[in-house]
């Protein structure tokens, strides 16, 4: 009896952990759909990875950042403090090299007093523009940056292999756990059966 007792918890325990250990596995494996002719099987990830993307892209677009929140904290980054930084750096770096290329005949009228006031010019049309090109920019923004495409490509593209270990890294220790947990559920289930073998 007490023999018996051994093997049934002994089986229900490796039962239970090779349970678990499978339908961990099978997170993941296999990558490719293989077709065992009544059905076929793939891991679950790789089988729902698209789905997967579509139902994070959505979380995260209503729930964690939109771009309503970039915009936003953009107009609080002062913009036009560094437009007019751009601006100069370009100005300071590039306008008369390019005046003097296209236009020669004026590079003999070309003194540092007439650079400044053309530099000055351009600078104060473009800032007086500010908000004009500030708006232009966040509204290319909106039209163009689709938070839920780029993301659903990035989960698509993902490496596999690479989401795999990242998940078995992070989640090692919980996923032995499931695993123990299997095993004694097997066991308790080996004792149940025990019980029930002897009173029947």
């Amino acid at each position: 009896m007490l023999v018996k007792a051994i093997l049934l918890i002994v089986i229900g325990s490796m039962i239970g952990w090779v349970t678990n250990y499978i339908a961990i596995k099978m997170l993941f494996k296999p990558y490719e759909e293989i077709n065992l002719g009544f059905f076929k099987i793939q891991g679950l990830i790789p089988k729902r990875r698209h789905e997967i993307g579509l139902t994070l892209a959505d979380t995260i677009q209503k729930e964690l950042i939109s771009m309503e929140d970039i915009t936003k904290k953009l107009e609080k980054a002062n913009l036009d403090v560094e437009m007019e930084r751009v601006i100069d750096n370009i100005l300071e770096k590039k306008l008369a090299t390019e005046i003097t290329t296209k236009f020669p005949m004026l590079a003999m009228f070309l003194n540092e007093s007439a650079l400044k006031k053309i530099k000055e010019a351009i600078k104060g049309s473009i800032m007086e523009n500010k908000d004009q090109i500030i708006s232009m920019l966040f509204e290319t923004l909106e039209k163009n940056v689709d938070f839920k495409e780029i993301i659903v490509e990035k989960v698509d593209a993902f490496s596999l292999e690479e989401l795999e270990r990242i998940t078995f890294s992070l989640a090692k220790k919980e996923l032995k756990h499931i695993e123990l947990i299997g095993a004694v559920l097997g066991g308790v289930i080996g004792i149940v059966q025990f019980i029930i073998t002897v009173l029947v």
